[in-house]
Parts: C-alpha cells; structure tokens; sequence
C-alpha cells in the first residue's frame, strides 16, 4: 500500500469519525431551549378576592404549578453548530410577603424562594450527572436561595392583571457564594394571586462554578440564564 493511499485512507477515517460525532450530538445530545418571555396567566381556578384589611399579604408559592430551570448555550468543539441545554425543576418553595396593593415588599417579613437543585433534569442524563457532580456541585450544595430586598417599576396606572415590568434585587446564594444581583421580572396580580417571570443572567465564574464540557466533546459557553416561573396565592 502506498503512503498516498494510506494517508487518503486516514483521512478518510478521520472524517467519518468527526461525521459520525457531529451526529451523534445533532441528534442524541443537542438540544434548542427558548427562554419563556411572558409571566404566567393568572388561573382562574385560585382567584379570589382577599378580606379588606390593609394589612400585608403572604403569597405562597405553589411547587406543582411553578418551575425554576437554567439555560445553557453549549457548542460542539470547533464546529459552529450551537445549541440551547435547559435543565428544570419544580422543587421551588417559599413566600413572597407584599403590601396590600402593588408589589412592595412588606418589609416586616423575608421574601426568599428556595430551589432544590439536586432535582434539576434535562433531556439528558449526561448533561445531568456533570451539572449536578461536577458543576453545582449538589452534594456540598443542594439548594440556591433569593433573599429579596427591593423591588421596583411597579406602575399602579395598569390595570390588576395586567403585566407589570419590575426590577426585584437581593441576594442569591448559589454554590456556597452570596451575592448581589438584580433579575428582570414580568409579574401580575389580581386578588389573591400573583404570577412571574423572573429572569437572571451571569457568568459561571461570579458562583465559583465551572465551565463544563462532555468529554472535551461539547463544551458549554461562559453565562448563564436562570428563570423562575412562580404562580404563588394569598392564604
């Protein structure tokens, strides 16, 4: 065999090699999120008008209908192919205590939302076993907690339903480091409920996590986005 043929034929090895990859993570490890862009409808089912008090009331979130999830864009190595991984849960839990009217905080009480992070599943167990052992860190860090301190953007012209566009600062604690940040937040209330879209982007590196990649395969991009869906009723 000459050594045209075989370097033809290495060649030619290589490239199945690399087509087969490409493949193989096109179909069976890509996957294409869309972040939510709209806070959720107020259902109908939970509406009702609370007792007149003028007192602060306490919403508590409801876990079945809320959900919290990361966005990740990931990339095959040296391949412009980009894809958007979302890893979700419904383990979120906690209380937002407001002023009788609006989204003021009622500042006698923490408003903190807790989500249990070992619970957070993708479309594929790969992706879940390096985020959860090798990324988050679960096993030191099973949970991420928002202490609230502000909120502000609430437009009291607007009618109750209607969606509000609001700024909601306070601290996250996420892999053992705490700090400062502001989401982004589209929220309604009407009577008894209120419904959000909260949304917060950064970098890995602001938490001390790790830009992951599958086996120097498919590697994840520097920033994340973070969104929490939450329908949460007044006792």
């Amino acid at each position: 065999m000459t050594l045209f043929r075989i370097l033809i034929g290495g060649a030619a090895a290589v490239a199945i090699l690399v087509a087969a990859a490409i493949g193989g993570w096109w179909f069976f490890i890509r996957e294409d999120a869309s972040l939510a862009t709209n806070a959720p409808a107020i259902p109908a089912d939970l509406k009702q008008t609370p007792a007149s008090g003028g007192g602060g009331l306490t919403f508590k979130i409801i876990a079945d209908r809320s959900e919290a999830a990361y966005f990740a864009d990931e990339k095959l190595a040296s391949l412009p192919l980009p894809s958007t991984a979302k890893g979700a849960t419904k383990d979120i839990a906690g209380e937002f205590h407001l002023t009788a009217d609006g989204f003021d905080l009622d500042a006698s009480q923490p408003t903190t939302f807790t989500v249990d992070l070992t619970t957070l599943k993708s479309d594929k167990e790969l992706r879940d076993r390096r985020v959860q052992n090798l990324g988050l860190e679960t096993a030191k860090f099973p949970t991420a907690t928002f202490t609230a301190a502000k909120v502000v953007g609430f437009d009291k012209s607007l009618p109750a339903d209607q969606e509000q566009c609001l700024r909601l600062s306070g601290t996250l604690d996420l892999h053992g480091v705490k700090k400062d940040v502001t989401w982004d937040v589209k929220a309604r209330r009407d009577g008894n409920v209120i419904t959000a879209l909260a949304t917060l982007k950064f970098n890995f590196a602001d938490f001390g996590i790790p830009v992951l990649n599958i086996a120097d395969f498919v590697s994840v991009q520097d920033a994340v986005t973070l969104q929490v869906q939450v329908v949460a009723q007044a006792s």
